[in-house]
């Protein structure tokens, strides 16, 4: 399936739903609106039944010993003292008026309630997707357009969204009440009329008090402000004085490229290359001044020459000439009081699934069509620009430099996280700390192929990139030998020492590009070691507290545990068939003409007979077994692993649990060795499908929470050991 079929397809599952449930409701609407009839003239219909009344007496003073019958609507014949009976006891009612009038009358307006507000639900979502579609066109036409066009979307989407929401409450709330007026004509309520108004009119009040709190969390998050999040880096920021030849490097790309300096030079040990007016807020928990900042990584400067790096200077710097900065800072509160509304609409941040989301799903649906459309947006004007700056980095060495810079950060990016995931998890680190880790494995392995990363996007805190691939060849450069050859040499560069930012003498000779010069001697500080101690002991606080928690949960599976099916409401169900079976088999055996009919019954007797037996047996057997190292299902003779089990889906219906288990690819499962009622693997989905008749001596909940638990220790302890510690 292609991309655009595969965006229909989704499009058009979301309209179902969008339409679908206030069609449902329309429906539902427009049958109880077939039962309700019309209001009745009760003074015509007591006329009527007083009529009928005196008729069917003379028809009983007419027949001998008061035995006659007539014949009912389906042309039934019936005692003529028990229609009379029927008849009278109506009569009464309808004189009484009051509730039995008002209840009859009240049926066609609360169907009448739900189609009409099912249809306003249904022409509501039609705007909505009229508004959006229109929205996103104009949105493409440039980026004032989107911000403009979404920012009046954001403003009128609570709206529209309690719109929806209320409009589908007030729908459900006349058909649920309906349902109640033929109940409340009966002179006398039994136990289950009673439990049933009480659940019909606990609903509708729910639907009340929710459509009132949907109004107030709208209102709660309308009122919050819209806040840039700090991004958090690890990093420094260094002053012009701490760090003059890196300061005078960016002052000359800046000059070839005529955009404005930043206001802060950042440089960290993660994250690649970007510039952002975001506020940023340092790992040591201080904020860098406000304004424009550049933020630098050394991992990649240690192997970039000085035409490479200034590549990549002048584009990010091409940002600030597009104002790129500006609109990424102007676009995230978008997205930020947008999410707050769809939290409010669904129930709150603390909000559990429940029956409610049914009504609410049509409004949070369409609050998520509005993010897609935004970020789609967003998305085709940010690659737009990423492309022009990376022609201004082009401007400052040229394409040649740029396509450099490119391939050899693919190269290194492997390198990096690999870094950056032993220092952080395992608490390792050599000699160089980030920076001389990075260059033992570049030393060691090589450098990756950037050739068989071309699809792959550059990482950045706030924006997304092109496609490498399709940066290459906007710059028009191919990939050639001697290209490939310069991204893959493991040599690294001399910038580090001549920024003044990693010790050592700073060698005597030009870097080869002119774009390196110098103003000064660079002062005698190690700014790597520094950030290399600073990332140490955050790296060291987070790997003990991941490692508490990860021993806490790798504690919860160490024994086996054995669950048996709670088979015993299957087993006595079918009991109890077997004995209706048997002994109307037996009545059948002594009747005249019904041994034929009685061997029908009491071979449906041993069928249920057999029935009885199994789910009898299947209680005596180990339906699963939990393993610390996998799962072993019914008569399966090896364990299916926990890392064979990507996710958990559990059902419950009809006295049954059902267990889905989503296999992870090229997964073999094991031969369960009973029949499809029990369990089975379905192949065109890849997975496991269990179906076990409730568990013993554990509630349905607590044995899915205890088998998540099994495959959360599981992978919690494989995740100690590849800490380096012991489970």
């Amino acid at each position: 399936m292609s991309e655009t079929d595969k965006k229909w397809a989704a499009r058009a599952k979301r309209w179902a739903v969008l339409f679908g449930i206030p069609l449902i409701m329309l429906l539902v609407g427009m049958w109880q609106w077939s039962r309700a009839g019309t209001s009745v003239d009760v003074q015509a219909t007591i006329a009527a039944y007083e009529q009928v009344v005196q008729e069917l007496k003379a028809i009983e003073e007419t027949s001998p010993r008061g035995r006659a019958t007539v014949k009912d609507s389906e042309g039934r014949s019936v005692d003529a003292r028990l229609m009379r009976s029927r008849y009278e006891r109506a009569l009464a009612e309808l004189k009484a008026g009051g509730l039995n009038v008002t209840t009859r009358n009240l049926q066609p307006t609360l169907a009448g309630c739900t189609m009409a507000f099912s249809v306003l639900a249904l022409l509501w979502s039609a705007f909505g997707v009229f508004y959006q579609s229109a929205m996103g066109k104009k949105a493409m036409q440039s980026r004032e357009q989107l911000l403009a066009t979404f920012e009046k979307g954001r403003k009128l989407l609570p709206t529209y969204m309690v719109v929806m929401v209320l409009l589908l409450f007030a729908a459900a709330i006349p058909l649920l009440v309906y349902e109640m007026m033929p109940i409340l004509r009966h002179n006398r309520y039994s136990k289950g009329d009673m439990k049933f108004m009480l659940v019909l009119g606990g609903l509708a009040l729910f639907l009340l008090f929710s459509g009132c709190k949907v109004l107030w969390d709208v209102w709660k998050a309308s009122r919050k402000a819209m806040e840039n999040e700090p991004i958090e880096v690890m990093g420094q920021a260094l002053a012009r004085e701490k760090a003059p030849e890196l300061w005078a490097f960016v002052d000359r790309v800046a000059a070839k490229t005529g955009a404005g300096m930043p206001d802060s030079i950042v440089v960290g040990l993660n994250e690649g290359f970007f510039v952002t007016e975001h506020p940023v807020r340092l790992s040591n928990g201080s904020m860098v001044p406000s304004g424009r900042v550049l933020y630098l990584p050394l991992p990649y400067m240690a192997f970039l020459n000085a035409a490479e790096v200034a590549s990549v200077i002048g584009h990010e710097l091409g940002h600030f000439i597009g104002e790129d900065t500006l609109y990424s800072q102007r676009f995230s509160p978008i997205y930020a009081a947008t999410i707050n509304h769809l939290v409010a609409i669904s129930g709150g941040e603390k909000h559990e699934e429940s029956w409610m989301d049914f009504l609410r799903r049509p409004a949070t649906l369409f609050g998520e069509m509005f993010l897609d459309s935004f970020h789609e947006a967003v998305r085709f004007w940010g690659r737009k620009r990423e492309l022009a700056a990376d022609a201004v980095g082009a401007s400052v060495v040229g394409p040649q430099a740029v396509a450099s810079s490119l391939l050899r950060i693919t190269a290194l990016e492997p390198h990096v996280s690999e870094a950056l995931e032993m220092n952080w998890d395992q608490g390792q680190t050599v000699e160089g700390g980030i920076v001389g880790h990075v260059r033992q494995l570049v030393a060691s392995k090589g450098m990756a192929d950037p050739s068989q990363h071309l699809e792959n996007r550059q990482s950045h805190p706030t924006d997304t990139h092109p496609e490498l691939a399709v940066r290459l060849d906007a710059l028009g450069v191919p990939i050639t030998p001697e290209l490939l050859g310069r991204a893959m040499d493991s040599q690294g560069s001399r910038l580090l020492q001549e920024f003044g930012l990693e010790q050592g003498a700073a060698p005597a000779a030009a870097t080869g590009s002119t774009m390196a010069g110098s103003v000064a001697p660079a002062p005698v500080v190690d700014v790597n070691a520094a950030l290399q101690s600073e990332l140490t002991s955050v790296a060291a606080s987070a790997r003990a507290a991941k490692i508490a928690e990860l021993q806490e949960i790798a504690a919860l599976g160490r024994e086996q545990t054995v669950i048996y099916e709670r088979s015993w409401f299957q087993t006595g169900l079918f009991v109890f068939f077997t004995v209706v079976c048997v002994t109307g088999a037996a009545f059948l055996f002594n009747s005249r003409n019904g041994q034929l009919y009685g061997v029908g019954v009491l071979l449906a007797g041993l069928a249920c007979a057999y029935f009885a037996f199994l789910f009898s047996r299947d209680g005596k057997e180990p339906a699963l077994v939990l393993a610390p190292e996998g799962v072993q299902m019914f008569k399966a003779q090896e364990l299916l692993p926990w890392s064979a089990i990507d996710d958990f889906q559990f059902t419950q219906a009809n006295h049954m649990l059902t267990i889905t288990l989503p296999l992870e690819q090229g997964v073999v499962p094991p031969a369960l060795g009973v029949g499809r009622r029990r369990g089975q693997y379905v192949k065109k989905k890849h997975r496991m499908v269990l179906m076990l008749k409730g568990v013993k001596k554990m509630k349905n909940d607590a044995f899915a929470e205890l088998m998540v638990d099994y495959w959360r220790a599981f992978h919690a302890r494989r995740e100690l050991q590849r800490m380096g510690v012991q489970p």
